[in-house]
């Protein structure tokens, strides 16, 4: 940890420590544990290289609707303010939060229970009900990475058609082609029927922590916005319960349980929740790099687009067999 970040948490915090513990994780911000009197905090320096001064800028929001979602019963870190700011800017290079630290453990398809899964989906429901509360935008602008209008899933299509080489990964243009037939038959009005107001938008294993039977914490706020909310839905069911190639609907039924103790959600809903998960997630992962070697996570993100793909039009059938 930079020393004036150091100083900065003793001026602006009152926050002295004895222990420094750097946490892994988070693609080119540095984060660390520290041990201090009023307990375990984790305080994340941003990387002024991956986010602009206007990315942080909108961040700076979505934390603040985090600090009213914990407020809410949401379980997620309380986070600190100096003034009515949550990211401290100490010059041009240098900006970071800090927040109450969160124990728990990530689970994933192999690991997670049925009981931790009903949990799950109670804690998706809590979560979107808090967000529902909030004052939505003045502009509702959906979000222009990923594939959320059918203009944007076209022009991401063909420019990687275009730009698709002979000598491509063959596994990367038969993913890429499988895509069309798809594409062709999504009506203009596909999206109209998913709800919008605020999502997670990365409600995935590395920002869910659980105890024993139940969730300890969701983090990792940053990309809140405004969005389809479902796609909080079939992100997590894609991330829990697919397990290898066999959608494991025990766990599915687990979440809808969970999350029908709060708002109303069907199997169909998921059905279509995990399609509107295609679409968003398809431009993110269907990539070139992603084929041969590559790292473990964005592996199996791009294994799940393409069992999506291969099981488009069968999912109603296995979510209710």
């Amino acid at each position: 940890m930079e020393d004036k970040i150091i100083a900065d948490l003793k001026e602006s915090y009152g926050i002295t420590f004895n222990q420094i513990t750097p946490v892994t994780g988070g693609l080119l911000n540095h984060e660390c544990k520290v041990s201090t009197e009023k307990g375990e905090l984790l305080v994340k320096q941003y990387s002024t290289k991956r986010f602009s001064s206007r990315q942080l800028k909108e961040i700076e929001s979505a934390l603040q609707r985090q600090i009213i979602l914990e407020k809410s019963s949401v379980p997620c870190p309380f986070l600190w303010q100096c003034g009515d700011r949550v990211i401290r800017w100490l010059d041009d290079k240098t900006a970071y939060m800090v927040m109450d630290f969160r124990s728990g453990k990530t689970e994933n398809p192999d690991t997670i229970t049925i009981t931790q899964m009903r949990s799950l989906g109670s804690t998706c429901a809590v979560m979107h009900k808090a967000f529902s509360q909030l004052l939505e935008p003045s502009v509702k602008n959906l979000p222009v990475f990923g594939g959320y209008t059918m203009d944007l899933l076209w022009e991401n299509f063909n420019s990687r058609m275009t730009k698709c080489s002979p000598y491509a990964h063959v596994e990367y243009r038969k993913a890429l082609l499988a895509l069309e037939p798809i594409l062709k038959q999504l009506s203009t009005d596909f999206f109209d029927k998913f709800p919008k107001g605020f999502a997670h938008e990365d409600f995935q294993p590395g920002n869910i922590l659980f105890d024993v039977d139940r969730i300890s914490a969701v983090v990792d706020f940053d990309r809140n916005c405004y969005s389809y909310i479902w796609h909080d839905i079939g992100r997590a069911i894609l991330s829990f319960a697919l397990e290898g190639n066999i959608m494991n609907v025990e766990k599915v039924c687990a979440f809808l349980e969970g999350y029908s103790q709060h708002s109303a959600l069907t199997l169909t809903n998921i059905a279509d929740a995990l399609r509107l998960s295609w679409c968003i997630e398809i431009p993110w992962w269907i990539q070139p790099e992603f084929f041969g070697e590559c790292d473990k996570i964005p592996k199996r993100f791009k294994d799940e687009m393409i069992w999506l793909t291969e099981h488009w039009f069968e999912i109603d059938s296995i979510l209710c067999s």
